[in-house]
């Protein structure tokens, strides 16, 4: 085919990828458009083979041309390869993953016929899936729509590579990727999709992620390194100031991905940075989100203890957001809701809800004057585990009419990277009926008393019966929680 006829730019940035670079050439030259591309190769600074593999891959192939960009990272290759391009479609791919045959005809077919501005196919992560929250948009046709805040939760679609873009909107927004920093995909992808007036989804497999998983890529070490938490604010701070060009439904969208990206950081930055660093990183975040709702900021993260820090920032509390356990009470029961107890207004109560208490039975044995003793395991997602202990435990067993004292012994660690506070209650089979009593945890608070089921391991439910005294007791699962089963009861 002919260089008038090609239609799509393939940028590839890479560096020392050479374990990888061969295979994914292999899977660009496999493709069934690979005729309709341009591939530029663009070499960032290797000192392995992979510009020797990229020069003989080059050399055989006349749409493909090799550059050179040594001084940046993988944004500044891009925007070179962005530079260079003359075709109406750009794609953007990783030398170290895997395109399936029929992405880029797949890719180039749905932006031409839907004529829209960006097209979003599905990505396989491997060698582990993923599901990612804007999978469910995909169905078995082709789906378009004319803003991203119809399908919302594309926002977090933020990578480049399982996406074609219109190379005018790019150019005509000015939209280029980061250069000097981490997450340069988000710098490109989501402006585009925030400002594109025509998205498509096309649900068909166009790009393979390899999760290395070498200690080698930004995902490997994403929490560990103090940089990265200053590239992704950074990051957020460029992509806030776009609210001022957006519709509040546009607006609403962005901040969907300003919070959800930013929790994993802030969660763990006490843990990462010295008290002013973290200060620092604080007071930028109040700056950043200010003025978002409690409920958006409820919306758009995972549970409990990755919604106080942002709680923290509403209330202007550095105690609250580096050391929790000296400003957080304990936990308050309301209309069988728990919230962890936090002396604010009534604005933070949607980020105060506790979404789950974790309690499970892992043991059962002999006690005392014929009892059994039952032992477990608990959380409370959002309370600091050395405040566990502050908690009054009961523990119900539905149906038998009993609710006993529990003992909370507070942390006890006994296995690495254990979390959680244990407790036991003892158990008199004389008192109890025969029969099966579901196990639940009661929280008992200034407020209300809230119970919870307890969950049991399969090999706890397989475990014999505890004996030797008037009647025998054992526990089983139904469904994944724990009951009580008393057995042959003598009075």
């Amino acid at each position: 085919m002919s260089q008038a006829n090609r239609d799509v730019t393939v940028v590839v940035p890479f560096r020392d990828v050479q374990n990888y670079f061969a295979e994914f050439l292999e899977s660009v030259a496999a493709q069934t458009a690979f005729a309709r591309a341009h591939v530029i190769l663009v070499d960032n600074g290797s000192g392995d083979r992979s510009v020797a593999i990229a020069s003989e891959f080059a050399d055989r192939y006349a749409n493909v041309d090799l550059v050179s960009q040594p001084q940046g990272r993988a944004g500044d290759a891009r925007n070179m390869g962005m530079d260079m391009a003359s075709t109406p479609y750009i794609v953007f791919w990783d030398a170290d993953d895997i395109v399936p045959e029929r992405s880029l005809e797949v890719l180039r077919n749905t932006i031409v016929k839907t004529r829209a501005t960006i097209v979003v196919g599905r990505e396989k992560h491997v060698p582990k899936p993923v599901k990612a929250p804007w999978h469910k948009y995909f169905g078995k046709n082709v789906k378009t729509v004319g803003s991203v805040a119809d399908i919302p939760d594309l926002i977090h679609s933020a990578s480049c590579w399982n996406k074609i873009f219109d190379l005018d909107l790019l150019r005509s927004q000015g939209i280029r990727f980061g250069t000097g920093t981490a997450f340069e995909d988000a710098y490109v992808s989501l402006p585009a999709l925030l400002l594109s007036e025509r998205i498509a989804l096309v649900d068909a497999p166009v790009y393979e992620y390899r999760r290395r998983g070498d200690g080698t890529s930004v995902m490997d070490t994403i929490w560990d390194l103090p940089q990265n938490y200053a590239d992704q604010l950074m990051m957020l701070e460029y992509l806030a100031g776009m609210r001022q060009v957006l519709t509040p439904y546009q607006q609403e969208t962005l901040e969907r991905f300003l919070i959800r990206s930013m929790q994993g950081f802030l969660l763990r930055a006490p843990q990462v940075f010295g008290e002013a660093d973290c200060r620092k990183l604080f007071e930028r975040c109040r700056t950043l989100y200010w003025g978002i709702t409690s409920e958006q900021f409820a919306r758009s993260t995972h549970d409990t203890r990755h919604r106080l820090p942002y709680l923290a920032l509403h209330f202007a509390d550095f105690d609250l957001f580096h050391r929790p356990a000296s400003v957080l009470g304990s936990v308050f029961g309301r209309e069988g809701d728990l919230y962890v107890d936090y002396p604010g207004t009534s604005w933070g109560l949607p980020l105060t809800k506790v979404t789950s208490v974790p309690a499970r039975i892992e043991g059962l044995s002999a006690g005392e004057g014929g009892t059994a003793v039952l032992h477990g395991r608990f959380s409370v997602n959002g309370l600091p585990d050395e405040l566990l202990a502050k908690l009054e435990l009961q523990v119900w067993f539905e149906r038998s009419g009993k609710t006993l004292p529990a003992v909370n012994h507070g942390q006890a660690h006994d296995r690495p990277g254990q979390e959680g506070a244990v407790f036991s209650v003892a158990v008199d089979p004389r008192e109890f009926p025969a029969g099966s009593f579901p196990v639940r945890l009661v929280l008992c608070t200034r407020g209300r008393d809230v119970s919870r089921p307890c969950a049991v391991s399969p090999a706890l439910a397989q475990q014999p019966p505890v004996n030797g005294f008037h009647g025998f007791a054992r526990i089983t699962a139904d469904g994944g929680n724990a009951q009580l089963v008393i057995e042959s009861v003598q009075h």
